[in-house]
């Protein structure tokens, strides 16, 4: 059985409660669909009440667009749907019927009731809502054999009348939920070669935030850094966002160098997560991002103690942002898996937590760690290690550009 959808119903939920704010959001909703449709047989995509209505001009694309369409932040559903055309009220009942009792056999499954739920933009419709349903009803009971229950149903036939056609769906399809990209500013998000952190800066681009990726390498220069699986999960990210991203690779030399005569080994984990974090605090401010996000889970590993992540950044500038802090390892994995980073998270790495020590301290001071910070200059590590860092910008076909550092930046250490 062949059906040809030509309209993609797409639905918004959180979008509809921002009151006088509602435009901006819808707006960069829109500019997001559009962006991830670009090249698609797209008509037009209009607005009819709390949806938009993706018109195609060639129906056979209906599969394509709608898995583009699954990746956009703020869209809440959506639905290949049967356009039927408006002439006489009569015949067009009869053809929307016949159209649902074709979705209806195809898509009914093992469902023991079901129900028609109509709405009508176009209020001058002659035939009202409930009369819409009791008649399509009909033909799509006496075709599947089952009872129609209003409330709670296994299975819906959605029928929406607009102006000029109405349009008849089944198969709704979860959407990313959220907020639109770009609708709450710049972040900075460290990114580590583990699960947590790409979870995390997905987290905060699905409450409509842009990251700036910001990775720790090994490597002295970013010609010795191991690359290709940061770059990965930065191209996987970058399959959730409208626009490319930007990620900055830093070496952990200036650190470990500083910290060499200085840091014993019970604070080493702890000094390095603070160098990465004021790292991330002089880049969002060249970036001009509005706070950093990292990937803690509260208690999950011996560095994320209470006390150690509040003595970690005491003098920080900007906030720091957990999304994942009080979830397990279970949850942050099926997210990993949801997001299509897991694959690539697990594969091995040598990442500069991984050379850390063991055993660092449970309950650090934050007047030691501004005493360490002082004794081996973090300062100076950081500004070293800013100036030495690269700028990739990947997009989801993967590295795009390398912007290597300014010699003339680089401090000697």
């Amino acid at each position: 059985m062949t059906f040809t959808p030509s309209v993609l119903v797409c639905a918004y939920s959180e979008i509809a409660l921002k009151g006088k704010n509602r435009p901006v959001f819808q707006r960069r909703l829109l500019n997001a669909m559009r962006s991830a449709l670009a090249g698609e047989p797209v008509a037009t995509i209009n607005h009819v009440e709390s949806r938009y209505l993706v018109r195609l001009e060639d129906p056979s694309r209906a599969d394509a667009c709608a898995e583009k369409l699954s990746r956009v932040f703020g869209l809440r559903w959506f639905s290949p749907a049967i356009a039927v055309g408006r002439t006489d009220p009569g015949a067009d009942l009869a053809r929307a019927g016949d159209e649902a009792v074709r979705l209806a056999i195809r898509d009914v499954g093992d469902a023991a009731s079901f129900k028609v739920d109509t709405r009508r933009s176009d209020r001058s419709y002659p035939v009202d809502s409930q009369e819409i349903s009791r008649r399509i009803g009909t033909a799509v009971g006496a075709a599947i054999g089952l009872p129609a229950r209003m409330t709670n149903p296994d299975f819906t036939v959605h029928v929406l009348v607009l102006r000029e056609a109405i349009l008849v769906f089944t198969a709704r399809r979860d959407g990313a939920g959220g907020l639109p990209p770009s609708s709450s500013g710049r972040i900075c998000c460290l990114l580590s070669g583990g699960i947590d952190s790409p979870v995390a800066a997905w987290m905060l681009m699905r409450r409509g935030c842009r990251p700036v990726l910001v990775h720790v390498h090994g490597g002295r220069s970013f010609a010795e850094a191991d690359t290709g699986k940061v770059v990965e999960l930065a191209r996987i990210l970058a399959t959730w966002s409208p626009v490319p991203l930007t990620l900055w690779m830093v070496p952990v030399v200036p650190y470990e160098e500083r910290a060499m005569d200085h840091v014993d080994d019970s604070h080493d984990m702890i000094m390095f997560r603070r160098f990465m974090v004021k790292t991330g605090q002089v880049l969002a401010r060249r970036e001009s991002c509005m706070g950093l996000v990292t990937g803690d889970s509260l208690g999950q590993v011996a560095s994320q103690t209470l006390p150690n992540l509040a003595a970690i950044g005491p003098d920080l500038e900007l906030p720091v942002l957990r999304p994942l802090v009080g979830l397990d390892k279970e949850t942050i994995t099926e997210y990993s898996r949801r997001i299509g980073a897991y694959e690539t998270s697990v594969q091995p790495y040598r990442d500069c937590c991984s050379l850390r020590s063991p055993h660092p301290v449970l309950h650090a001071r934050p007047d030691r760690l501004l005493e360490l910070s002082s004794l081996m200059d973090l300062d100076g590590a950081v500004a070293d290690a800013t100036a030495s860092a690269t700028k990739l910008v990947v997009d989801a076909d993967g590295l795009q550009k390398t912007m290597l550092p300014d010699p003339s930046r680089t401090s000697s250490g």
